[in-house]
């Protein structure tokens, strides 16, 4: 009997095994389907979620079955305009298909998501440069693709936000009396962006802060000067001689810093004008030039 028995359990324990893996199989099937017939219908959601059922039986599925499946969840991830996910699952994709028919559209919605995520110029712009890495990636891989006007139409786009995320940075120095850092942004812009801003605006506001170092620079000084007289009167008070060569060291690096700042504000004053100049040869006494007079004076 218990012979009996124990062989009947066995019959039972591989019956059931049996079946599960013909279920799975099964599930397979009806999810992969279901999925490809939502995703017919444009009903993307449904596309999503049947076909992400469906490969947690991908043991079950050809290859074939699981690319395809890949690539329906990414774009129906797209076409809901749900550009997160989309980005997560186009990522995906190409990177284990990157050869294969539907990797041309599947690069153009990997760029055109980046841009969509991408948030206004007022922020950090890492999406926006994803983009444009990814349409130049884009362009050198189809370049003959029906979807390549479309990424170069994005990537302009991209650089346009790029450009006047860097001018807002670059005013933000200005308007707060940063002239130094100001006119390195402006001079980037000018070399970077070309197309993208006001040759006539951005010239003036980049001589603009280049004479207007002048004041950053005093400012520097004035406050440099005055941790040297507090370094100064520490010293005196100094009792070993390892704390008195450190505040000389101190003392030294801060009248670096002063000397520093002099040669800054004399170089930029000089470039402002020669750029002045050249200013006027190109667009001649405008508002901005007589405004720029004003300030080679102060």
């Amino acid at each position: 009997m218990k012979r009996i028995l124990f062989i009947t359990l066995l019959a039972l324990v591989f019956g059931c095994a049996k079946m599960t893996e013909e279920k799975r199989a099964k599930l397979a099937t009806e999810y992969y389907q279901e999925g490809m017939v939502a995703y017919a219908n444009r009903d993307y959601s449904k596309a999503v979620e049947r076909l992400k059922e469906a490969l947690k039986y991908l043991e079950n599925l050809t290859p074939q079955q699981i690319k395809d499946a890949k690539y329906v969840i990414a774009e129906s991830y797209y076409m809901n305009k749900d550009y997160i996910n989309a980005i997560v699952y186009l990522e995906d994709f190409l990177f284990y298909y990157p050869d294969v028919a539907e990797s041309e559209k599947a690069y153009f919605m990997l760029v055109d998501s980046y841009m969509k995520v991408a948030p206004d110029p007022y922020r950090d712009q890492t999406y926006t440069l994803k983009a444009i890495d990814k349409a130049k990636d884009f362009l050198s891989k189809f370049p003959q693709s029906p979807y390549a006007e479309r990424v170069r139409a994005i990537m302009e786009d991209a650089q346009r936000k790029l450009a006047r995320h860097e001018y807002l940075i670059a005013r933000f120095y200005e308007d707060f009396g940063y002239y130094y850092s100001a006119s390195l942004r402006y001079r980037d812009l000018l070399i970077n962006y070309p197309d993208q801003v006001s040759d006539v605006e951005v010239s003036f506001r980049y001589i603009k802060s280049l004479l207007l170092v002048r004041l950053q620079a005093k400012r520097q000084e004035d406050k440099y000067r005055k941790w040297i007289e507090e370094a100064q009167k520490h010293l005196k008070y100094a009792k070993s001689e390892e704390d008195k060569r450190a505040i000389q060291r101190r003392i030294e690096f801060l009248e670096g810093e002063v000397q520093r700042w002099k040669k800054l504000a004399e170089e930029s004053y000089e470039d402002g004008l020669k750029n002045m100049e050249r200013y006027k040869s190109i667009y001649g006494e405008n508002t901005y030039y007589m405004e720029l007079k004003k300030y080679v004076k102060r």
